[in-house]
């Protein structure tokens, strides 16, 4: 990419991510409202930061389908973060990962206390499906998106990757294994962002077969480089703690291919998605997205 298109690109992210920040400001409780804990829980998780990613990417696929309600996508993008933050809370609990740290914040049990921290999560989950429910697209839309969004957060895909996360502690590692986790817990939530941005914008089932396929791809990538990270990052710069993985013998690409093959097979899920999608004639910016992916790693 021309270095100008990426400083037009890196303009664009801070207005999108400014957009959904914003308008997630606006969607959630107010602090004040009661139950004050459950709410202030939800706002500490949600606007704690986060770089917004799956926000970002269903923007971006709704542009690339030549999409024209930016209301309706915003409010999509605001339910994939509610729906993210939602799967995080339950994650850092002591029965799961057991993190006290989360984007550089105490992680939510930490802060409002594990019974608290679970409810948080649930009314997070509820409410992602109501904001997408009244997102204002066209209602055959919003019905083919809210069902993408069901079938991904449940026992199928994010719920039953996390069980399959939790019961592999210890095992040896093998591609089946890793495959079956990390499309689940990871990669699914990473489709369903471009999908639902792709049915906003009224692409037909094809193409949103299309873009699902190749979001599965980038998400893989994106696990992968999350168990770089755990292995090799800055708890810094990363916002949580790390070296965990290794501690519960999770099941990790690292542990199975080592570190350099791992980054190659990360960095080839990318190039492949992103020529997937260059031969859409796309303007670049969902391309742009993909490569920080890469970039995390780096």
């Amino acid at each position: 990419m021309k270095r100008d298109s990426l400083k037009d690109f890196d303009r664009r992210l801070a207005e999108d991510r400014s957009r959904i920040n914003k308008r997630l400001d606006e969607l959630l409780p107010m602090a004040e409202m009661e139950p004050v804990s459950l709410h202030g829980a939800m706002r500490h998780s949600v606007l704690c930061g986060g770089k917004r990613m799956r926000g970002l990417l269903c923007v971006a696929a709704h542009d690339l389908f030549d999409g024209h309600v930016p209301g309706a996508v915003l409010d999509a993008s605001c339910s994939l973060e509610f729906l993210h933050a939602y799967t995080l809370i339950h994650d850092d609990l002591p029965p799961l990962d057991d993190d006290d740290t989360r984007r550089g914040s105490p992680s939510c049990h930490i802060a409002y206390g594990e019974a608290v921290a679970i409810l948080a999560g649930d009314a997070l989950q509820a409410l992602a499906f109501q904001t997408l429910a009244n997102c204002g697209a066209g209602a055959d839309d919003v019905l083919k998106a809210v069902e993408l969004l069901s079938i991904t957060a449940g026992s199928l895909y994010l719920v039953g990757g996390q069980v399959a996360d939790l019961e592999g502690e210890g095992q040896k590692a093998t591609e089946k294994k890793i495959h079956f986790i990390h499309m689940r817990k990871t990669a699914a939530l990473i489709s369903a962002s471009v999908g639902i941005g792709a049915i906003i914008a009224g692409a037909s089932k094809a193409e949103v077969e299309e873009i699902v396929a190749i979001g599965r791809d980038a998400g893989f990538a994106f696990q992968i480089v999350d168990d770089l990270l755990d292995l090799e990052g800055n708890e810094n710069l990363v916002g949580k703690g790390l070296r965990k993985d290794t501690e519960k013998g999770k099941i990790t690409h690292p542990a199975l291919y080592g570190v350099d093959k791992s980054r190659k097979l990360a960095a080839g899920l990318i190039r492949s998605a992103v020529e997937q999608i260059e031969r859409r004639k796309e303007h670049g910016y969902l391309r742009y997205l993909l490569s920080l992916i890469i970039e995390r790693a780096s």
